[in-house]
């Protein structure tokens, strides 16, 4: 006999919702029916379909509204910032095709913060690019870096359509990168990232600020990367103290 479903009506009915998503009926970049068209299929009032519709974009990012209508979007792919990969790196990884665009390539003089994250003398020489990363042709990310001074002979001629800048550093025999800090946030787009990304104004974003270091030791660049939330989603791995060390001494002897 089957256990009789105490959840909230809402709540089931956005398992429903979420399973007919994943099952192929609603694809991805298409809207969903309209929120009456949902209650009347139901049986439900309309606030209950929105409050169904609000928990499958709030507990697993397959939705997203504009406007009077919802869209639906492609499962996040997960990121384990625990690894130190570049953009390309990540979407190869996932079964993307990475791509980007130089929108502001600006020399300048590092301010007192980019200074102290990079590790390089205040007002020192600076490269400040802005780009649009994109996954299958699709804007995903807005990603504001400045690099240091050894840099800028090589990044200042980089091409507008660069794939991805790791990617030209390492091919001119650059060193790799060995050590990274990441700092993860939430936020709203600005006008500028919703005109980049192509989405509208204070859409939710991932907010990735990482500074990075080759295996030399050298700054390698200070970053904003801001996500669409719909994109990706980040994993950390946890251990408890001593935890971590033992079972990598268990592994190493396996």
């Amino acid at each position: 006999m089957r256990a009789r479903d105490t959840a909230p009506k809402h709540l089931r009915i956005a398992r429903m919702i979420l399973r007919e998503i994943e099952g192929g009926r609603y694809r991805p970049g298409t809207p969903l029916p309209s929120e009456a068209t949902l209650a009347a299929r139901f049986g439900v009032a309309r606030g209950t379909i929105h409050r169904a519709l609000q928990d499958v974009e709030e507990s697993h990012r397959r939705v997203s509204r504009r406007g009077a209508r919802w869209y639906v979007h492609e499962a996040p792919r997960m990121q384990d910032v625990t690894e130190l990969r570049s953009f390309g790196q990540w979407a190869l990884a996932t079964g993307l095709r990475p791509g980007g665009r130089t929108v502001r390539s600006v020399e300048g003089r590092a301010t007192a913060e980019e200074a102290r994250e990079l590790g390089v003398a205040d007002r020192a020489p600076v490269l400040r690019i802005t780009r649009v990363q994109t996954l299958d042709d699709v804007p995903a990310m807005v990603k504001r870096t400045t690099y240091p001074a050894w840099l800028i002979p090589l990044l200042s001629t980089l091409p507008e359509d660069a794939r991805s800048i790791m990617e030209v550093v390492e091919r001119e025999g650059g060193p790799g990168l060995a050590h990274g800090e990441h700092r993860i946030s939430a936020m709203a787009a600005t006008p500028e990232d919703a005109r980049l990304l192509e989405s509208p104004s204070a859409t939710p974003l991932l907010r990735v600020e990482r500074t990075v270091r080759t295996v030399d030791g050298r700054p390698f660049e200070l970053s904003d990367d801001r996500y669409l939330g719909t994109v990706t989603a980040f994993s950390l791995v946890n251990a408890a103290p001593g935890q971590w060390r033992r079972g990598r001494d268990r592994a190493r002897t396996a």
